[in-house]
C-alpha cells in the first residue's frame, strides 16, 4: 500500500512540474549572448539597441533615512533581443529592486527599478548604476542625484535610564 501512495504522489508531483512550467518563446540562446564589440559600433550587425527615457533621475531634497525609488525605463530600438546581463550599484545605499530579465525583442520596452537609502548620508548625492547589455554600446550608467538634509540622530544621545517603581 506505501509503494502505491509514493508512486501516486511522485506521478502528481512530476505532472504539476510539467504543467506548472512556463511555456513562453522567449529563451536565451546562444546568439543572443555574444557581445557587441568595445568600439560600441554595431555596423551592418542586426544588434539590439538599448534607448532609456532617461539615464539620470534628479530626486531632488529628502530628510535623512528616507527611501527613494525610481523606475528607468528604455526600448530595444535595435534588430535583435536585449538582454541585461547585469545591474550593479555603486555602492550598498542603492538597491537594483528588479529588471527585465528575460528577452526584449526589438521594439519591446523594459524597465529597471532602483532603491536609495539615505540613512546614513547627508549633502549631495551623486550615486550611479552600472548597466550590462547585449547592446550597443553594452555598458550604461544609470544616476540617482539629489540632496540629503538633515542630521544623523545618535540614538543614545538623548537615552535616560529611570529607576521605576510600579505598585
Amino acid at each position: 500500500m506505501k509503494e502505491t501512495v509514493l508512486k501516486y504522489c511522485f506521478a502528481t508531483c512530476l505532472t504539476l512540474l510539467l504543467f506548472a512550467c512556463k511555456t513562453d518563446n522567449r529563451q536565451i540562446t546562444a546568439d543572443m549572448i555574444n557581445f557587441p564589440p568595445s568600439s560600441g559600433e554595431a555596423g551592418d550587425r542586426d544588434v539590439p539597441v538599448i534607448t532609456f527615457d532617461s539615464t539620470e533621475c534628479r530626486f531632488g531634497t529628502i530628510a535623512i533615512g528616507e527611501k527613494v525609488n525610481h523606475t528607468f525605463r528604455f526600448k530595444n530600438t535595435g534588430k535583435a533581443p536585449l538582454l541585461i546581463a547585469q545591474v550593479t550599484p555603486a555602492c550598498g545605499c542603492t538597491t537594483p529592486k528588479d529588471w527585465s530579465k528575460e528577452p526584449i525583442l526589438p521594439g519591446e520596452s523594459g524597465q529597471i527599478s532602483v532603491e536609495f537609502n539615505s540613512t546614513g548620508f547627508t549633502g549631495q548625492i551623486d550615486k550611479s548604476i552600472s548597466v550590462l547589455t547585449n547592446a550597443t554600446p553594452a555598458n550604461w550608467d544609470l544616476k540617482l542625484k539629489g540632496f540629503v538634509s538633515g542630521e544623523e540622530v545618535d540614538p543614545n544621545k538623548y537615552r535616560y535610564e529611570m529607576d521605576m517603581e510600579v505598585r
